[in-house]
């Protein structure tokens, strides 16, 4: 029997010897392998995080301009005042003349071009013609509009708004696009603004 023990006994202590030699062995590969490697290498860094949306400084980023949707457009309004001679100096032939009423007094609002009619009254349009729309109240003149207009007219509306007031539309229609001017009494002088402009076009029919 004791013979059995101390053999096993052996067996025991030749397996733990067997088993610090293998770790110390692998000890000293690892060690090689490491003193063989470059220094650069062996000092790197650790590798930052890949950059994503959710950790963007938000201190850091450019700022974003405040830019107007592209739906805005910007208003602008010609202030017309009164003149004390009439403009229709180049375009004497009436083409409308209506009274409306502007801030509870009478006025004639009056459309002119520079072509001539004929032994039948119809105009004698030319390629291109002088235009001049005005507003004669109170002895005092405000032109509204004095353009020359190639290949194109001027069309006039004359309207009163929901309190009366009398509301002056003029739509210039050429061979190249229309726009729209609308004018409005300010107790003090006429207000023109542009409500539509097509821009340059080639137009192939029009009924203006």
């Amino acid at each position: 029997m004791k013979n059995v023990l101390k053999v096993i006994g052996a067996l025991v202590l030749a397996a733990a010897i067997a088993a610090g030699g293998y770790v110390a062995g692998q000890r000293a590969q690892i060690s090689s392998i490491s003193s063989a490697l470059p220094k650069n290498i062996l000092d790197k860094p650790e590798e930052s995080a890949p950059v994503t949306e959710n950790n963007i400084s938000t201190e850091s980023a450019a700022p974003q301009e405040n830019i107007p949707p592209k739906d805005v457009v910007q208003i602008e309004r010609n202030i017309i005042e009164k003149n004390s001679q009439t403009a229709a100096a180049e375009a004497k032939t009436v083409v409308s003349n209506v009274n409306i009423n502007i801030a509870g007094e009478s006025a004639d609002v009056k459309l002119y071009t520079s072509a001539d009619k004929d032994a039948d009254g119809s105009f004698v349009w030319n390629d291109g013609n002088q235009w001049v729309l005005e507003v004669e109240k109170d002895g005092a003149y405000y032109t509204l509009l004095n353009k020359y207009v190639q290949l194109g007219k001027v069309s006039l509306m004359v309207a009163d708004d929901e309190n009366g007031e009398g509301v002056i539309t003029a739509v210039v229609s050429t061979s190249s696009g229309l726009s729209v001017e609308k004018y409005t009494y300010n107790g003090t002088a006429f207000e023109g603004q542009t409500v539509y402009n097509s821009g340059i076009l080639n137009v192939r029919t029009s009924t203006f």
